[in-house]
């Protein structure tokens, strides 16, 4: 009876060991299993984290671009405002000496010689002078510097001068203070660097 003891605590306790062996393959296994799962969650979870982290980085990026963008154009607008502010008093001011100057005496110099200038480029042909409406009182200067000559007055001259047209020649000689002033404030604006790109 002993022996059958022994054989059958020898066979329950090689039932055991060979449960365990199981159980340790199992075991295994499934670590094993687990740690592959976990490898490629972690590369999966990483992959995702890359490109979330991309995707942000992009939107970033243009989310800068744009916001720097906006903030040139404002600059741009402010300096442009600037600019044309800074251009204007300088305008101003010009126009305000040419005012001025119309009411000095070196005016009428300035129109007697207008006048004589013009006389030589028609060669004896008559003309319609215009004067500003403000220089009626100076009609007999410019008269006397180009004799025979049409005088009228123009609302449309706002600073002061002569503006001449001929019809037998053809042609329209603007000697105008206006005209002059236009052309300056026009060259200075190209030349100043005012147009803002």
């Amino acid at each position: 009876m002993i022996d059958a003891n022994s054989k059958a605590s020898r066979f329950l306790e090689a039932i055991e060991k060979y449960a365990e062996q199981q159980r340790d393959e199992m075991r295994a296994e499934v670590e094993a299993f687990r740690k592959e799962q976990l490898s490629a969650a972690n590369e999966e979870g990483t992959a995702a984290a890359f490109k979330f982290i991309q995707e942000q980085k992009q939107e970033f990026k243009a989310s800068l671009a744009k916001e720097a963008a906006l903030k040139e154009t404002k600059k741009k607008r402010e300096l442009f405002e600037k600019r044309n502010e800074m251009a204007q008093t300088v305008f101003d001011e010009a126009q305000k000496k040419l005012i001025n100057f119309t009411k000095s005496g070196k005016y009428k110099e300035y129109l007697a010689t207008s006048a004589r200038m013009i006389g030589e480029r028609l060669g004896g042909k008559k003309a319609i002078l215009s004067l500003s409406v403000k220089d009626k009182a100076l009609k007999s200067v410019v008269e006397n510097a180009l004799p025979g000559c049409e005088i009228v007055f123009d609302e449309s001259i706002g600073i002061g001068g002569i503006r001449c047209s001929c019809p037998e020649l053809s042609i329209i000689l603007d000697d105008t203070l206006d005209a002059k002033f236009g052309e300056r404030k026009r060259l200075f604006i190209e030349n100043s660097g005012l147009i803002v790109e």
